[in-house]
Order: structure tokens, then sequence, then C-alpha cells
């Protein structure tokens, strides 16, 4: 059984490495690329389709279509990749979300302005990142050894970072792969869905459009801080 190490040693997080890979060997191959792609192209399409309101409708206009179509593009993706894609209920009723589950990790998406990469608290986001629980132990020596923790599941959201107002709204700034905080005030990991794709392709070069992520990751960082 793979499991989850919890470590304050080292230079580089060993639970950031370790979910990287979690998320990788539990993933199919083609969920991740695929995932992108269509995430992007129902981004453009969002535009393509505001743009044909009127300036007063247009940006309420914009954020609807761009929630609808990815929620669709991320069940889509999840099927071409043989994986189980659902859409519950909010709770209260009146709106519906996408969840994919990979083996024991579950997906859902979220959208997040450029400035600020903590998504918006929601019931069914709540649900996800409440099995994020067991990576947030309450009592852990600083200096004894590292803890592991079983599997039990793992709750991710794929992030699509908007683009500030001033620039090209027709393409996200970004879409990363996040493992929240149970609270949603922060993030176990927070990467490019390139470095998903890296870990389960170790000896290929992936070629990624440039999305301007060291800038973003930059600016985001100075956002939280």
């Amino acid at each position: 059984m793979h499991k989850i190490r919890i470590s304050n040693n080292g230079a580089e997080p060993p639970l950031k490495i370790d979910l990287v890979e979690y998320i990788a060997q539990r993933t199919p191959s083609l969920f991740v690329p695929r995932v992108g792609e269509l995430l992007e192209a129902a981004y453009y399409s969002a535009f393509q389709h505001a743009e044909t309101f009127e300036e007063p409708e247009r940006n309420r206009v914009l954020g609807s279509l761009r929630h609808y179509r990815q929620n669709e593009a991320l069940r889509t993706a999840a099927n071409a990749a043989g994986l189980v894609a659902t859409s519950p209920h909010t709770n209260p009723k009146g709106e519906r979300y996408s969840v994919v589950a990979a083996q024991d990790i579950r997906f859902t998406r979220t959208s997040v302005p450029f400035k600020n990469n903590l998504p918006r608290p929601a019931l069914h986001r709540d649900a996800i990142a409440a099995l994020n629980a067991r990576l947030e132990p309450v009592n852990m020596s600083l200096f004894g050894p590292d803890q592991a923790y079983p599997s039990d599941g793992l709750g991710c959201l794929i992030v699509t970072v908007n683009p500030p107002r001033t620039e090209n709204q027709s393409l996200p700034a970004a879409i990363l792969v996040g493992v929240p905080h149970t609270n949603l005030r922060g993030w176990h990991l927070l990467e490019p869905l390139s470095t998903i794709l890296a870990a389960q392709n170790p000896a290929e070069q992936i070629d990624v459009p440039d999305l301007a992520w060291a800038k973003l990751k930059k600016q985001l960082g100075d956002a939280e801080g």
C-alpha cells in the first residue's frame, strides 16, 4: 500500500513529492492532458459565446458560461480516460457540480482569481477537502521521525486561474492541480498539470504552453503573504 509521509525535514517537502507521485500513479495518463485541453477549449468557447452579449451583461454571462462549460469538460475528460464522472446536486439543491473518481482520489474543479489562489467556500468543496484531514495531524513532534499515514482517499481540485481583467479573457492564466487544506485556506499541493504529467512520463520531455507559471506563482504567493 502506498503511504503518504508527513515530515518537517528536508529542503524539498516530502509531502509534496509523495502527493505528486500518489496522484500520478492513481490517475490514468490520458486524463491529465485531456482535462487540460478540454478546460482550455471550454474557456475559449465560453469567451466566444459571451462576446455575443452586449457589454452590460457580458461579464456576468462570461463567469457562468466558464463554470458550466468547464464542469462539462471535466466529465468529458474523465469519460475519455475511462473514469467515473458524476454530477451531484448541491445542498441545498439549485446547482450541480462535477466529481471524478480515480481509484481513491476524488477530483472536482474550481476557478480562482489571478491574485488569490484560494477557492470560495462551498459545501461540496468542503466535502472534497475533508478527505485530506489525515494530512493535517493535530500533534506532531518537530523532532520526531516521519509519520506514515495509510491510504484513505485524497481530495483534489482542478484549479483554473482566471486572467487579470486587463488581459486576454479567452484562455486561463494557468490550470493547476491542488490538494486543499480541510478549511480551504491553503494547499498541501498546488502545481501545474505539467508536474503530474512529468511524474507519469519521467523519461519524456513534456512540452507545455508557456502560461507564465513562474510569474503567476510569485504573484499568488505575494497575495497569500
